[in-house]
């Protein structure tokens, strides 16, 4: 059931009054039109389309056509709009191109306007979209029909802008030399209701023209052509309503029109001004939607993106609950196939919550990072001033002021605060909190928003509905605090997702088909094992090996020993959610029965987030994922890392995953889908993206096609960009940067196309799939869309052939075809279980958790694992495996507990940058979220040194953050760096230190026998016991000192440190410099040690844990 609104109290809309006398016993609106004489008048009142006809008294008899799904509806109407009667009736105009027509009667016609001629053009609008820069209300001309100039426009009234759209006039003068353009700079907002716009000018006068909005004048400017008193061009074509330049979406207006007028005399302001009467609704107030035990909050669209809370009741969007009165962000938006796209810039969040505040004298202390305003009861208690930060690098570097309280977190760059006295009384109040999130070009952010309360000397704590819930404003508790919070937002987002897949009906009806499409294939034979001799039959548990077996029996190979319980855990742990498994998982998977704990270990695993973190490092790659933190460079993509987590959270079927992808909808800036479609900087981005997905999805190499015919794949130049045009959904140029000069000697790379060729949108590998049904395109006319159902349709057996192989070859270390990413020789070592499985995969749904249960439920996946061979390998056990670079970094926090502290992934800290510029990457959490921290800029103030490690650490082992084309194999080769940067790289010195946060430190505090403790280490870092002479070194090693090792001690909190203090914005500040390099050097000197146990014996229990890092052990996959 949807959420409703219930802040009607805090509605910001202003009463708007027109200035004239006129009440509801004056003249109407029809009156008023009619007593200045126009010479066009369109009320719209008709109950029928057919009967729309010129309505000035004094005007010519002409009718207007319809020309479109146009239609009648409610238009602005009383109360609200008192000037109309309650039923009166409006043109509406879609999304899909439409408009209403009138003929010039002819040569000097009422509607032909010529230099020395007043001109006034009025109407009442309620735009709902803007589909285009510039879109029509009124125009005459510039119809693009035959036989008149496409550039005649004689006059015309039209918005302009984006989620706020301003008015703007526009002529052709009479000599067809040039446009003239007059834009408003007042805005209306996008969707907030009616509005009356109009403008007066008189031909070949300078400084004429006036604009209005709403019955007040506004000021503007000639934007194009200018002022000159040019005059216009005249002749007989039509005008049209809504629309222009054939009725092209980039021309035409979607939403609400109603009277149009149109005037051979200029109106003065006295009678533009009665025009317009607004009366805004009561404001109400429904407390029975508000929780008892939680802050609801709502969020609206159609703000006017000003600095200015003079505004009308925006749009009720969404509502969902928080814990308290803390606003770090906000729930994701999605389209209707989960994928996040934009909200409009600004939007309105609105929370409120029933509180009860405390007997006597309290401090109330608001932060936002845009202006907000705090009500108690309805009453405006606080306004905080809107963002003024300078975009530039100029800015100061501003030392934190912690005197408001004695422990508080200071004010975080960005942000500002208000801080109140208030008489609590001990009763329950309704507090509540607005503020507008983003405006101008910036990005939307929310900084550390919060409303807080304090004794007068007290710490404050945040405001919340539930009196159990204390949340100190200090940096101890707000840091964990806003780590909860974001993993709040991600469950929120989930089931958000979930809520609203209208797509699902429309992918089940798919699966079905695919499901009935691989039944009728000729089946694939599982082979019999019943003839074999054991071990072949004995290890047979499932299909995948009596496959196996067979081949390994014909080779002579016997399958290798089973692996133990534990080594299976941390093998399957680490292949499934990418990190060791935890002391907890491991207890209670050995409380299981051993006959049934493997099963239950895999439901387990595969039902963990986790699930989703692993995947989205190998997508990463495979789809050469390459934001920047900076700027955007060569190839930058969108963080469309974003998108791969959230379809891996929501297990998305992996051919609906590929279509989003392929269709690009959604945020580019944000994580949608879209973000994958950006190649910044690429002469060719469709030529590119088509190169990645025929790489990742269909073993298709074609980067030799980007400049020339493949010399060594039988790939033309042609395909790679008839693939690229079907994604740019129209013909795409050859960019001169993708052909090879010619006048050298011939050789044996050629190239057929030349720069500048066209090419038309085409799929050149019917090899690959038999024509997929149609029946299955939402629009049959997009190329983009056929192309992704020729892409993952089931009649395309290479796809789900090449996703098993990939699958497999992750889980097993080889796969039946060795490179995942170019079948053009595959000789697949397998190819009937690879198509059993194939089928397998196509049948259940693309499922790729199906999948990859079936691997990890086979015998030949719990074996031991051995080295491959070049020669051929028979899987008679998995392939030895090094862990992956974010494998590596997530065990090792796994392991010690300690948070990544990475600090957050982002330059622009105080949100004063574009969008455009920008990008928030958050607070790491696992690996698999950091990016690449170069920049060419070379300041020491930019560098980000809490994540420095990690990034060092994960390249050491093969990771990269900047990928400019897709990875299909990491390194693999060991290097020098790798076991020297774990034995002595901040990371490993994080691991080992037993600092006041870490595991270890608790674990040693015990009151426990040493061996215990030992066994407790062995399970928690390598997920087995030790052996007797494990046991033995490590007695030796911690038994001095061990009984005394304990200190009464207080907990070691380090001073405050200048984090959060530089950003872009004042990063040219000599003292930011000071700052970053102060910051590396405490990254360098690495965690404070605990005061609660004694140097000594300290250091040798750091001294075992550098052991059992450092072991090979750790680093390899069981």
């Amino acid at each position: 059931m949807p959420f409703r609104s219930c802040f009607s109290l805090l509605v910001t809309a202003v009463c708007i009054l027109a200035l004239g006398s006129t009440d509801s016993r004056g003249a109407t609106y029809r009156e008023l039109i009619e007593t200045d004489s126009p010479v066009l008048y369109l009320s719209f009142d008709a109950d029928d389309l057919a009967k729309i006809q010129n309505e000035a008294p004094q005007g010519p008899k002409f009718s207007a056509a319809e020309h479109g799904p146009v239609k009648l509806t409610l238009g602005a109407a009383a109360p609200q709009y008192p000037l109309f009667d309650v039923d009166n009736r409006a043109l509406e105009l879609p999304k899909t191109p439409a408009r209403m027509v009138i003929d010039d009667p002819g040569a000097e016609s009422p509607l032909d306007f010529a230099a020395g001629d007043p001109i006034t053009i009025e109407a009442w609008v309620s735009p709902q979209h803007r589909a285009g820069s510039y879109i029509y209300i009124i125009g005459k001309g510039r119809t693009h029909r035959a036989g008149f100039s496409p550039d005649n426009q004689n006059w015309s009234l039209r918005l302009c802008g984006n989620s706020s759209v301003g008015i703007s006039f526009l002529y052709r003068d009479a000599d067809n030399a040039n446009y003239h353009r007059w834009d408003s700079e007042q805005v209306i907002a996008v969707g907030d209701g009616w509005h009356h716009v109009a403008v007066t000018y008189v031909f070949g006068e300078k400084g004429s023209l006036k604009g209005f909005i709403d019955g007040k004048p506004v000021k503007g400017k000639w934007d194009m052509g200018g002022d000159t008193g040019a005059a216009p061009m005249v002749d007989d074509d039509q005008v049209w309503i809504g629309s222009a330049m054939g009725g092209s979406p980039g021309s035409t207006f979607h939403g609400q029109i109603d009277e149009v007028a149109l005037y051979r005399s200029v109106l003065s302001n006295e009678a533009i001004k009665k025009r317009f009467r607004y009366e805004a609704p009561k404001p109400t107030f429904d407390v029975t939607q508000l929780p008892a035990d939680a802050v609801r909050v709502e969020l609206y669209e159609g703000v006017p993106n000003r600095k200015s809370w003079d505004f009308r009741q925006p749009r009720f969007i969404e509502a969902y609950e928080i814990p308290a009165f803390a606003f770090l962000d906000a729930r994701q938006k999605y389209n209707g196939n989960g994928v996040r796209i934009d909200r409009p810039n600004p939007y309105l969040l609105r929370a409120a919550g029933r509180v009860t505040l405390p007997k006597g004298e309290h401090r109330m202390l608001t932060r936002s990072r845009n202006s907000a305003r705090v009500y108690i009861d309805g009453e405006l208690q606080v306004t905080t001033p809107f963002h003024n930060i300078s975009s530039s690098a100029h800015g100061s570097v501003v030392d934190p002021d912690r005197s408001l309280a004695p422990n508080i977190r200071p004010l975080q760059r960005g942000d500002q605060e208000k801080v109140i006295t208030i008489e609590g009384d001990g009763q329950e109040h309704i507090v509540a909190f607005e503020m507008i999130v983003g405006g101008g070009n910036r990005r939307q952010t929310f900084g550390e928003s919060s409303v807080s309360i304090a004794t007068p000397e007290g710490d404050f704590h945040l405001l919340s509905p539930r009196d159990e819930f204390q949340i100190a404003i200090t940096d101890e508790t707000w840091l964990p605090f806003a780590a909860d919070q974001r993993q709040m937002y991600r469950d929120l987002d989930f089931r958000r997702r979930a809520e609203i897949d209208e797509a699902r009906p429309y992918w089940e009806k798919r699966h079905t088909y695919a499901k009935k499409y691989v039944a009728g294939l000729e089946p694939v034979e599982v082979p019999s094992v019943a003839e074999l001799a054991d071990p072949y039959q004995q290890t047979a548990k499932i299909d995948i090996d009596r496959f196996l077996n067979v081949q390994l029996a014909d080779a002579g190979e016997e399958p290798t020993a089973p692996i133990s319980d534990l080594a299976f855990l941390r093998r399957l742990s680490l292949d499934v959610i990418g990190q060791i498994p935890t002391p907890e998982l491991i207890a209670q998977y050995q409380k299981q029965p051993a006959g049934e704990r493997r099963t239950w270990a895999i439901n387990r695993l595969l039902a963990d987030q986790g699930w989703a973190d692993h995947w989205v490092g190998y997508w990463q790659d495979a789809l050469a994922e390459n934001p920047n933190l900076v700027n955007p460079t060569l190839n930058n993509t969108g963080p469309f890392r974003w998108y791969l987590y959230e379809a891996f959270l929501d297990n998305k079927p992996f051919d609906r995953m590929v279509t989003e992808l392929v269709m690009m909808e959604g945020s580019t800036r944000l994580g949608g889908a879209a973000g994958f479609g950006i190649a910044s900087q690429n002469d060719s981005p469709m030529a590119a993206k088509a190169f990645v997905l025929g790489q990742a999805f269909l073993g298709v190499q074609m980067k030799c096609a980007r400049c020339h015919d493949a010399p060594y794949h039988d790939i033309a130049q042609a395909d790679l960009f008839g693939m690229g045009a079907m994604l740019n959904r129209s013909q795409i140029s050859v960019p001169k940067s993708s052909t090879v000069p010619g006048g050298g000697r011939e050789g044996i790379v050629k190239s057929m196309l030349k720069p500048g060729q066209k090419i038309t949108p085409h799929w050149a590998f019917e090899q690959l799939t038999a024509d997929p049904d149609d029946a299955y395109l939402n629009d049959a006319d997009d190329s983009r869309e056929q192309l992704a159902l020729l892409m993952t349709a089931p009649e395309n057996s290479r796809f789900a052939q090449v996703i098993v192989n990939r699958v497999w070859k992750r889980l097993m270390g080889v796969g039946f075809v060795e490179m995942v990413d170019d079948w053009e020789t595959a000789d697949p070592s397998h190819p009937e279980l690879l198509e059993y499985l194939a089928r397998d995969f196509v049948a259940n749904g693309y499922d790729l958790k199906h999948l990859a249960r079936q691997i990890v439920s086979s015998d030949a996946y719990q074996r031991t694992s051995i080295e491959p061979s070049p020669f051929g390998f028979d899987f008679a056990g998995p392939a030895t495996r090094r862990m992956t670079a974010e494998q590596i970094v997530d065990s090792l926090f796994v392991a010690c507990e300690k948070p990544l502290d990475a600090g957050p992934l982002n330059i622009d800290l105080d949100g004063s940058r574009s969008s455009s510029n920008s990008t928030d990457f958050g607070v790491p959490t696992r690996a698999w979220e950091f990016i690449s921290l170069s920049n060419e800029r070379d300041r020491p103030s930019l560098a980000k040194p809490f994540a420095a490690p990690f990034v060092a650490t994960m390249e050491s082992f093969g990771w990269t953050g900047a990928r400019q084309n897709p990875i299909a194999q990491r390194e693999k080769e060991p290097n020098v760096l790798q076991p020297a940067i774990l034995a002595n790289g901040e990371l490993g010195e994080r691991f080992t230190r037993l600092s006041d946060d870490s595991v270890f430190t608790e674990m040693a505090l015990e009151d426990v026998k040493l061996d215990d403790l030992t066994r407790r280490l062995f399970m928690r870092v390598l997920t087995r016991e030790p052996d007797a002479e494990e046991l033995a070194i490590f007695r030796e090693l911690l038994s001095p000192g061990y009984e005394s090792r304990r200190v009464d001690a207080l907990i070691v909190k380090r001073p405050p440190l200048p984090r959060g203090l530089v950003s872009w914005t004042n990063h040219l500040d000599p003292r930011a410099n000071e700052i970053v390099v102060e910051l590396e050097h405490v990254v360098r000197k690495g965690d404070l040690p605990t005061q609660r146990l004694t140097p000594e014996w300290r250091t040798r229990m750091e001294d075992a844990l550098w052991a059992l890092l450092n072991t090979p052990e750790f680093v390899f996959v069981p």
